[in-house]
């Protein structure tokens, strides 16, 4: 019994070395061939003169011999924008790497586009070259975009300063001192670094156009998984603060979204008009979208969107919102609601002399999505709490208040209800689209009073009397939107 138990042991560990004679036998058949865990390896847009974050890919080995790599090498060579990092060695070229059976070894790849003078993003492309003992080559190719941008670090402007369209990357803060105008026009995009921010003193006129916004977003261009933009997270930058000081605020055709807070108004002179915000997008934050303290402001066609915080708060001062939609479907942790109405900051009175909301949606997933915390100082302060919705979409309680006037109370438990009024609401993948569907009752219980001043909505679609809708945008077929779009 011992010796055929010592014969077992013997044969076991025969084709045990066997087995591992083979998967360390080298061969250079030509048949034989490496596996990739991608063809192609993509960065998103990039920044020039800035290395990208790192994107890593397998080199497998699936057959039953060793194989010996003469050279990995980027066809670029020294020139190229690209960087590898192959299985521990860095460099345009490297050389005799083995690879044994069933094993595999990775490569780290990243870009540092140089600067190229375009207007828009160009493609750069490359090949890292797999050149086996048998002379077989390989490759997976590397494609990035680069573009041009300029870095502002602490930048403070003091005098009237009309920047040029372009794209820039902001760095710690931007400020505009009192008694300076800043002045951004189309095609102008600020990217802000974490926690970068941009504080007005002064005044802050930015104007875009329809399909030219001037954008206020965060730096990130590359995915934080595979299905979400960087872009699409909030509390990836500061947000706008507009001082005390600071008044006659004009941002037209603005798109504002990502930020800790959107824009912020500081406690100032009621008397005069602080902000005016126009055919704008203020959408996605960790804190408020748009905060407005005693100040004086307008709001008109424009879309405010999911805030952990609220979509709108106004404390105070004099405000207006004509065709807004105004929605919070913000998921990311627990949130107030959409609109929140207060006469006092921080204990103090702020007398709120008027917020009006005509022709406007105000909704989201809560039963009721606005708040109204109004104190009593007592006699000797006089209560000051005007407020005003009128033929509106709104997600309240129907409280018999005569301050609502030609409601149409948007219920839980009354369909279309809340998203269903919207062509996406789709938290899987945080994308959002707030155009109206065919079924919501928004459409067309808008009054036509302001057709004068709003013709057209915030795609630049034209409303008609009689058929006029709630909310920033007018109903329209999608295929009809495409067709138009083409």
């Amino acid at each position: 019994m011992k010796n055929f138990f010592a014969a077992f042991c013997i044969i076991i560990m025969s084709v045990i070395f066997v087995a591992c004679n083979e998967d360390n036998r080298f061969s250079s058949s030509p048949s034989l061939r490496l596996e990739f865990s991608t063809d192609t390896v993509s960065f998103d847009t990039l920044f020039t003169e800035l290395v990208s974050p790192s994107s890593m890919f397998v080199v497998r080995n699936r057959n039953k011999n060793a194989l010996r790599i003469s050279d990995v090498c980027l066809a670029g060579g020294d020139d190229s924008e690209f960087s590898v990092l192959v299985d521990g060695q860095y460099g345009s070229v490297m050389n005799d790497l083995e690879i044994r059976a069933n094993d595999s070894l990775f490569v780290v790849a990243s870009v540092k586009p140089l600067k190229n003078g375009a207007d828009k993003p160009l493609l750069l492309k490359d090949s890292l070259l797999f050149t086996l003992e048998s002379g077989v080559s390989q490759h997976v190719l590397l494609m990035a975009h680069g573009r041009d941008v300029t870095f502002m670090h602490a930048e403070q402007f003091t005098s009237d300063t009309l920047l040029a369209p372009g794209h820039y990357v902001v760095y710690d803060s931007l400020c505009v001192a009192e008694g300076a105008k800043l002045s951004l026009c189309g095609n102008t995009t600020l990217y802000f670094h974490d926690n970068a921010f941009m504080k007005v003193a002064g005044t802050l006129e930015a104007k875009g156009g329809y399909g030219s916004p001037v954008v206020f977003r965060g730096d990130r261009t590359d995915k934080l998984f595979s299905y979400l933009p960087y872009d699409r997270v909030p509390g990836k930058w500061g947000g706008i603060v507009l001082a005390s000081t600071s008044n006659g605020n004009v941002l037209e055709h603005c798109d504002i979204h990502g930020g800790e807070y959107g824009i912020r108004v500081e406690r100032g002179d009621t008397a005069i008009e602080r902000l005016s915000v126009r055919s704008s997008i203020i959408e996605n934050f960790t804190g408020h979208a748009l905060e407005l303290l005693s100040a004086k402001a307008n709001v008109e066609n424009s879309l405010i969107a999911n805030a952990q915080g609220n979509c709108v708060k106004v404390a105070g001062g004099n405000v207006s919102f004509v065709h807004c939609t105004i929605a919070n479907f913000y998921v990311w942790k627990q949130r107030e609601a959409a609109l929140a109405l207060h006469n006092s900051i921080e204990g103090e009175p702020a007398p709120l002399y008027g917020a009006k909301f005509l022709n406007c949606i105000i909704t989201g997933t809560k039963e009721d999505e606005v708040m109204g915390s109004f104190t009593q100082f007592g006699d000797t302060v006089p209560f000051i709490a005007n407020y005003l919705f009128e033929n509106s979409l709104i997600n309240t309680i129907d409280t018999q208040d005569s301050c609502f006037v030609n409601i149409v109370y948007d219920s839980v438990g009354v369909a279309p209800f809340a998203k269903e009024h919207f062509r996406l609401i789709d938290h899987d993948v945080f994308d959002y689209d707030f155009h109206l569907t065919e079924e919501s009752r928004a459409k067309g219980i808008a009054s036509d009073k302001w057709l004068d001043i709003l013709p057209y909505d915030l795609d630049g679609t034209l409303r008609e009397a009689g058929s006029i809708d709630a909310g920033c945008f007018q109903f329209v077929e999608e295929a009809e939107e495409d067709a138009a779009g083409q």
